[in-house]
């Protein structure tokens, strides 16, 4: 077993999460765009916690990788000598962590944006005192943000594809039945662990879920 279960059902909510509030966002539901949002920052929080303390490959210790070898790995992809990693390789790794940087700033000044007439986030009434304008500046960011999501989603699906095609690696057959099929031996999985995470990860996502009743209604 390579991808543990709540890593799988993170990323697969985490998936559906950002698609929902880009279709909810372009077609003005803004009710949806909230709920989606406040999902994905959940998510987030999860998966920052899960970096330290989940299994193996979850962890950003595993992933996390020195520039020069990230170069080389891309120069050996180039080559289609890349060697096989369980979990994320670390071009991967790289990438992983620039959507969830890019994700996690947008849910965060999601939680704070505001115009004081169609709406106000569920923080924008404890935004700092020495910010007049931090809600507007909030929404100017999340704008901006959001320009730079599709093509970092993009290169994401592009690099499943590369994976696919070039090196014959099943990425996305890995990430939804958890196990390696090219590895020579299965990972073990600490169940105590994965119901740890299950948990976890409920904790979080009813968490950011419930930031909504602090949204104010017009």
């Amino acid at each position: 077993m390579v991808w543990d279960l709540p890593t799988r059902l993170f990323h697969w909510s985490f998936v559906a999460s950002i698609i929902g509030a880009y279709v909810s966002g372009e077609n003005d539901a803004t009710a949806a765009h909230e709920y989606f949002g406040l999902a994905a920052f959940g998510l987030l929080v999860f998966r920052l916690i899960w970096g330290f303390i989940g299994h193996e490959t979850a962890r950003f210790s595993s992933f996390i990788k020195p520039l020069g070898l990230i170069v080389g790995y891309l120069v050996a992809l180039v080559k289609r000598t890349a060697p096989h990693y369980a979990g994320h390789n670390p071009a991967g790794g790289l990438a992983v962590i620039a959507l969830l940087s890019i994700m996690a700033a947008m849910a965060v000044t999601g939680l704070w944006t505001g115009d004081d007439i169609l709406y106000e986030g569920p923080l924008t009434a404890w935004a700092p005192e020495l910010f007049a304008d931090w809600a507007p500046m909030m929404g100017n960011w999340h704008e901006e943000l959001h320009i730079v999501v599709i093509p970092i989603v993009a290169l994401h699906v592009l690099a499943i594809i590369v994976h696919r095609l070039w090196l014959r690696e099943k990425l996305v057959s890995r990430m939804i039945s958890g196990r390696d099929f090219e590895a020579d031996t299965p990972s073990p999985i600490d169940t105590r662990r994965t119901r740890l995470g299950l948990v976890l990860l409920a904790v979080c996502l009813a968490g950011s879920l419930s930031l909504s009743l602090l949204t104010p209604s017009y």
